[in-house]
């Protein structure tokens, strides 16, 4: 069986898919996986846990004043001298890079040296890593028709985000959080909160709070629930929370998902089939997450509404909750955005290409 070397880094929109692609692999008898990222980041809390880790070293490309990159070929030479020696070490048979600029001294090096090289994109606009690295990539595995357009067709697939393995639906009791006979939104800004979201619902909260068929869970982030919940007292009907360890129950049993639109977020909203209203994180880099969610929008899976727009928020909530046709019309979208099994058919091809 084949060696594989995993790198990924720099967020967890990166680091997730690497880790569902490399745990399909090993349902299916991989069993010499390594991973390469960076000392004392985020990949390796995530990820050198669970599986051999070599470290490397990476330069993110400034994209501020000019001056700030003038070293960055000489860091760059550096980094891909380290990398050789990574893969001269682990002697992987082939490599799989998910993006950011961690992957890519790895994946330069692999390619100068024949070795194989997969790439997956979680974007709908690709970054500069997977866009330098394509050249030398076999396949390269992409969201959306938006993010093919990157990349040459012969050898771009599209598949939908992996994920990690989500429980089996039926395990997920319906959270105590969501009354029975209402209509459950869930509002989900990650463990660090929105503050756009944050402030669209605050100033909202009248009008939610005197609606007593809807029944709302807030995830607020860590840092800023002991400020709401200062501000706002006990809410009849909301329930204000910094952090959720069981997200998945919430999503499997809202009627709407209100959410940034990072990767890997929309990537579990659609595999759940859910409706969602998507309010992108307004400094992701390129812009991302703005495409991300007109791509989703575009299919008739979600609403978008910018961190910058008049304050609209709830009354979008308003105009898809009590209608049911337009929520089983987005549902229905979103299912056949979603794909929970891209990794699976990832890891499959993977295999199938390189056993031919």
């Amino acid at each position: 069986m084949k060696k594989f070397l995993f790198v990924c880094g720099g967020t967890g929109g990166h680091i997730f898919p690497a880790v569902a692609i490399a745990e399909s692999l090993k349902k299916m008898g991989v069993e010499d996986i390594t991973f390469a990222g960076r000392k004392n980041s985020m990949e390796e809390r995530l990820v050198a846990g669970n599986w051999p880790y070599e470290y490397i070293t990476a330069e993110p490309l400034h994209r501020g004043p000019f001056l700030k990159n003038l070293a960055l070929p000489y860091k760059l030479l550096k980094s891909l001298s380290n990398a050789k020696k990574v893969i001269r070490k682990v002697k992987p048979d082939v490599v799989v890079a998910t993006g950011g600029y961690v992957s890519l001294p790895i994946v330069l090096a692999a390619g100068s040296m024949g070795i194989p090289v997969y790439l997956q994109e979680q974007n709908a606009v690709a970054g500069i890593a997977n866009k330098m690295g394509a050249r030398y990539a076999k396949t390269v595995f992409v969201t959306s028709e938006d993010a093919a357009k990157y990349f040459p067709a012969g050898k771009t697939m599209i598949f939908g985000n992996p994920v990690r393995e989500l429980p089996a639906e039926d395990s997920l009791e319906r959270p105590v959080e969501f009354r029975e006979g209402k209509k459950a939104v869930f509002i989900v800004g990650g463990s660090q909160g929105a503050v756009g979201i944050n402030t669209k619902i605050e100033e909202s909260i009248g009008r939610i709070t005197g609606n007593e068929d809807v029944s709302v869970v807030w995830q607020v982030g860590v840092k800023n629930v002991d400020d709401i919940t200062g501000r706002l007292g006990i809410l009849p009907n909301v329930s204000v929370k910094g952090f959720l360890n069981g997200i998945y129950a919430y999503m499997k049993h809202a009627d709407l998902i209100i959410s940034r639109a990072g990767a890997s977020a929309l990537a579990e909203i659609l595999a759940f089939g859910k409706p969602s209203i998507l309010l992108p994180f307004p400094h992701a880099t390129a812009n991302h997450q703005e495409h991300n969610a007109r791509a989703v929008e575009k299919a008739g899976a979600a609403l978008v509404e910018l961190d910058s727009d008049e304050n609209h928020l709830w009354d979008k909530v308003e105009s898809l909750l009590f209608d049911s046709e337009k929520l089983a019309k987005m549902a229905a979208a979103a299912k056949k955005l979603g794909m929970p099994d891209a990794a699976d058919k990832i890891a499959k091809v993977i295999l199938e290409k390189e056993s031919a």
